[in-house]
């Protein structure tokens, strides 16, 4: 299945980059790289992000000191997003940016393997999740990192299931319905708080904490993501290891609908 963008990141993200990106959420951003990759400097390797959507990892692997970075997006405004940034840091030469899908054969093809190919709460919004991790993990060299985010599947009558039907009532609302929408979302999110005990204006304060990311840009990215695909961590895991004898060096997973977190090495 090919992929078709029904809810524009790329729109989403251009807010962010002009209103929300700061050297503090940089500085968030490089620090999410290392604290999961265990590299502390990405001198002398190769980078290539999937999904660049704002760019903003691009950026802080390009500051870690990354020799080579490759940048590309499905989705056209995100690419721009990406280009601005680029552009702000010099428009180094050693990093490239380009439009294109990842379940595109003939502009795969065209890309260099690298030390460390990142992917993050992207290939499930393919319309072929399994194909995407597929023609992703082509790209990582030999000894290299897969650093990919995949939506956990969430058994039960508010599980997965029932959040796929919520992107889709979203992504065909008018705009007005997508604001009430959006509201309701942050409403349930501020009451979960309230029952923990947090300060929900220090916890959405705080959320550039959050790899660097942007409070309501996410919750807008996590309704309107669209298509929307999902497995359990285990189904990730035995995909990987059994497709290409990855090895896992880290994970974070979660028992909700959020993102399970992988770092794969390739075998030398």
């Amino acid at each position: 299945m090919a992929e078709k963008v029904t809810f524009s990141f790329g729109r989403n993200w251009r807010d962010f980059v002009t209103s929300f990106l700061n050297e503090d959420r940089i500085s968030e951003a490089e620090k999410s790289l290392k604290g999961f990759t265990g590299l502390e400097k990405f001198n002398g390797l190769s980078f290539i992000d999937i999904g660049c959507g704002s760019g903003l990892f691009s950026l802080a692997a390009y500051k870690l000191g990354a020799s080579k970075v490759m940048s590309f997006d499905l989705d056209p405004f995100s690419v721009r997003c990406c280009e601005y940034l680029k552009e702000k840091e010099g428009n180094p030469a050693d990093w490239t940016i380009s439009e294109g899908s990842i379940l595109d054969e003939s502009f795969i093809n065209k890309i260099e393997k690298a030390d460390i190919v990142y992917s993050w709460g992207v290939l499930h919004h393919t319309g072929n999740m399994w194909q995407a991790i597929r023609n992703a993990a082509r790209f990582v060299k030999s000894g290299g990192l897969f650093f990919i985010a995949i939506y956990n599947r969430v058994e039960g009558p508010f599980g997965s299931k029932s959040w796929l039907e919520l992107k889709r009532v979203y992504n065909r609302s008018s705009r007005i319905v997508k604001k009430l929408l959006e509201y309701s979302f942050i409403s349930l999110i501020v009451l979960k708080m309230l029952l923990m005990l947090k300060n929900p204006v220090s916890e959405i304060k705080n959320y550039k904490k959050n790899r660097g990311m942007s409070f309501w840009t996410d919750i807008k990215d996590s309704l309107g993501g669209y298509p929307y695909e999902y497995a359990s961590a285990g189904e990730v895991f035995r995909f990987c290891k059994q497709e290409f004898c990855f090895v896992l060096e880290n994970s974070k997973t979660v028992n909700n609908l959020g993102l399970n977190e992988f770092l794969f090495r390739s075998p030398k």
